[in-house]
């Protein structure tokens, strides 16, 4: 029987997964030598970093510092995700590029407070993060300053168990390393201990373009500032040995989140450090001329699900020039191509049926059940476009006694907003419509659709709503109603529909 059983948070990070690479968004292209992930991410915080913070907790534990002990955290912010999920008092200290996921996350997870420090800091200067993290503990009794770059902790354990791992998954068939390097910590044990069972690994350091730890030592208050969250610094830290790696490769970021976006397109969801990684263990294999037999392991260290306004944003990404050709180009024909400037007016849609706001509950359900209609359009004086009743809706609360079928559909309908209450920041195609859970007008934003809009905007719209009202210019009459299935109707029968 398996050992499957309730255990406590804690006890489930570690022995994650060891997979294959090759095919995974052409890892394997030109490459001979299998490459392979050591998925850090499905540990239960979602990255590397658990292991670290379990192992913090087990010495806080043994120097006697109170549970409920304030821990001020310096880092990119998943070894505050990491400490606040074994249920730890944080206060977390980020660098400015630490995307708005995680601070949301961190926020979510409990964190007191959240600082942002200067990308680019220097040691010693008052605005690098042990400084700032130092002074806000001299002001709290009893907090804690943690941060893995100094060495007030033993993290030798914490990644012998990790190398074990990864020799007993890869039978100690292990040619390479290839890591993102932040603190130092992990390059430096990981390599001591890999390297006594096999004397001829070699480590790869992963480090953004621009960064300074390939510099050994050399402090570069010049570095650009980078994208690429959880590796590189503007110097060498001090937790990072002399030696430890063999190999540095500086990755750009347009590079780190292709890979990352090809990465999650063959199943691996990890973030860009990730990306940066798996590109420079490609770059490895290759310009060391890896053969067929050898094996090189990448550590895929954190989650894409930290990025969701960033890396997993189409927007985000063209806005910052992150795609690559290929990737460009896909997402170019999804957004415009394959609609050929199209517009709403063709997908010929039928003329719309609406009730009025006046009748009764029946009559709506029976005209959407007479027409195979999941919702109808409302309408109030002069025939005017008011809002809308969802069949699912509109049987449940007859169902649960909330409504009866001689009851108006006034009073159960989900009601457009007015023209003033434009979202902030929506621009002036945008206007208010209702869609709502309960059965009163609450309200939220939505495009305004005409027989005019683009094709390639309604997909846009369609992927936050199931919907759309067509309307004319003042938005005074429905003229249609279109959902997404009248999209891939109109793609099949122009043939671009890919399956």
């Amino acid at each position: 029987m398996s050992d499957l059983r309730i255990v406590e948070i804690a006890d489930t990070i570690g022995n994650t997964p060891m997979v294959r690479l090759p095919g995974v968004g052409g890892v394997d292209e030109r490459v001979s030598a299998e490459i392979v992930g050591k998925l850090e991410y499905m540990n239960p915080g979602a990255s590397i970093k658990d292991r670290v913070a379990k192992h913090i907790v087990a010495q806080l534990e043994s120097r006697g510092v109170p549970r409920d002990a304030l821990l001020i955290v310096a880092g990119p912010g998943n070894l505050a995700i990491s400490l606040a999920m074994l249920q730890r008092r944080i206060m977390c200290l980020v660098p400015e590029r630490t995307s708005a996921d995680r601070v949301r996350l961190l926020k979510a997870a409990g964190v007191s407070d959240i600082v942002r420090t200067l990308d680019g800091a220097l040691p010693g200067s008052p605005e690098h993060p042990v400084e700032i993290g130092r002074r806000i503990a001299s002001h709290q009794p009893g907090a804690v300053y943690v941060d893995e770059e100094l060495g007030d902790w033993d993290l030798e354990q914490c990644y012998n168990e990790l190398a074990s791992e990864m020799l007993e998954q890869t039978s100690r068939q292990m040619d390479a390393l290839v890591l993102g390097v932040d603190t130092g910590n992990a390059a430096t044990h990981l390599s001591r201990a890999l390297k006594a069972q096999r004397p001829s690994l070699k480590v790869v350091g992963v480090e953004p373009s621009n960064s300074a730890i390939g510099e050994q030592n050399i402090a570069n208050p010049l570095a650009r500032r980078w994208l690429c969250e959880d590796i590189g610094r503007a110097y060498a830290p001090r937790a990072l040995s002399a030696g430890s790696v063999d190999m540095w490769i500086q990755v750009s970021d347009n590079v780190a989140y292709s890979m990352a976006r090809r990465l999650i397109q063959g199943g691996i969801f990890a973030g860009p450090s990730a990306g940066a990684s798996v590109a420079a263990a490609r770059m490895y294999a290759m310009s060391a001329s890896l053969q067929q037999g050898q094996r090189v392991v990448v550590i895929i260290g954190d989650t894409a699900r930290n990025y969701g306004d960033t890396l997993l944003s189409d927007d985000w990404m063209l806005a910052h020039d992150l795609l690559d050709s290929r990737m460009l180009d896909e997402l170019q024909r999804k957004q415009h191509d394959q609609y050929r400037a199209a517009s709403i007016e063709d997908l010929q849609l039928p003329a719309a049926v609406t009730v009025s706001e006046q009748d009764s509950m029946g009559v709506a359900i029976s005209l959407m059940a007479e027409n195979d209609f999941s919702q109808v359009p409302v309408t109030g004086s002069g025939r005017r476009l008011i809002g809308y009743l969802t069949l699912s809706a509109a049987q449940t609360l007859i169902d649960n006694g909330t409504a009866t079928r001689s009851m108006p559909v006034k009073l159960f309908m989900l009601r457009f907003a007015g023209r003033a209450t434009l979202a902030p920041g929506a621009d002036s195609r945008q206007s208010g419509a209702a869609a709502i859970a309960s059965t009163t007008s609450a309200r939220k934003q939505y495009w305004l659709i005409t027989p005019e809009t683009p094709l390639s905007e309604l997909a846009r719209f369609f992927e936050t709503h199931s919907v759309a009202f067509v309307t004319d210019a003042s938005r005074k009459f429905c003229l249609g109603i279109a959902t997404k299935q009248d999209l891939i109707t109109f793609l099949a029968r122009r043939h671009t529909l890919k399956y």
